[in-house]
């Protein structure tokens, strides 16, 4: 019998993902959930994938997610600190913003009778750094929200999943060199030294989200890291050269130029302490999955893009 697989964020770069991967395995049926089914990204993965149900809920409505999550198996839950109203919360004062719309989805899916929730979370920069840096709130918001469910366990089995740094931030990250227009630069406020783990967020995400539910028992109450490996930023310039031929370099910029307080904390926080915390078992772990995680020149070759315009 399949089992009925609920989408928090199905129109974003993991949602979607997990998407794309159930879609073309068996077993599965998908109920994508969003704020706005009619809007043009979900009509265009309607059109794509048109075996899924797409149901609207409004995260700051619980009653909405309720409804939403009925007769569902199991729900995979994103949230979004850089969503335009969350931002504004936070901006308004609203610290949990993000852990709010986290707790909405647990306690909906706990009243709809949901079995298990797959959530996206990450470590807790505050517990990792011992305090120093306690105001990332991208990161605390959903460890906090990781820790709800996890306090939760005699209602909902709760699998957790955290994500390395994008290789699509590196798109972001590109510009045209000044001092020669023939090179693309990727400008990282990262020390050139520091590795992070990184992934393909729209293909990786997906197929560890499948492993989580073929091994329930053997992943329940843990964190499986998305990443094919760790790498420096000059890795990603010289993986793009071997994709596209053309010259690239990375350049480290000012934490203060990352834009965000919260994200200039990060970079910080990334050269002192690393991202997840330093930890590499997850390699381990990847040789067990039947699947081979995508490499940053793989990721510049399927991206089919040869640097920011002039």
């Amino acid at each position: 019998m399949s089992k009925l697989v609920a989408i928090v964020g199905a129109t974003g770069l993991q949602g979607g993902s997990v998407l794309k991967t159930l879609y073309a395995a068996d077993g599965y049926k998908i109920r994508a959930l969003s704020r706005n089914p009619e809007s043009d990204s979900a009509k265009k993965l309607a059109a794509k994938y048109p075996d899924v149900e797409w149901v609207q809920a409004d995260l700051n409505d619980v009653s909405s997610l309720r409804k939403a999550l009925i007769s569902v198996d199991v729900v995979f839950a994103v949230t979004d600190f850089y969503q335009k109203d969350t931002l504004a919360k936070v901006a308004a004062g609203d610290k949990d913003a993000e852990f709010t719309q986290g707790k909405n989805i647990v306690d909906a899916a706990i009243d709809a009778g949901v079995n298990s929730i797959i959530y996206s979370s990450l470590d807790s920069m505050k517990q990792l750094s011992g305090g120093k840096y306690p105001d990332i709130l991208h990161l605390e918001g959903k460890h906090k929200v990781e820790e709800y469910i996890s306090s939760k366990a005699d209602k909902i089995k709760g699998y957790f999943i955290y994500l390395g740094v994008y290789m699509e931030s590196y798109v972001r990250f590109s510009r045209i060199s000044p001092e020669d227009s023939q090179t693309v630069e990727f400008t990282v406020p990262l020390n050139p030294t520091t590795k992070i783990p990184l992934v393909d967020t729209a293909n990786d995400t997906g197929h560890v989200v499948k492993y989580i539910l073929e091994h329930p028992d053997e992943c329940l109450g843990k964190v499986v890291e998305v990443s094919g490996g760790y790498y420096e930023a000059q890795e990603m310039a010289n993986a793009f050269t071997e994709a596209t031929g053309k010259p690239a370099r990375y350049t480290q910029i000012p934490y203060e130029a990352a834009g965000m307080y919260e994200l200039s904390q990060m970079f910080k926080a990334f050269d002192e302490f690393g991202s997840f915390g330093g930890r590499s078992d997850f390699l381990e772990y990847n040789k067990e999955m039947d699947y081979t995680f995508v490499t940053p020149v793989e990721f510049w070759k399927n991206r089919n893009w040869n640097g920011p315009s002039k």
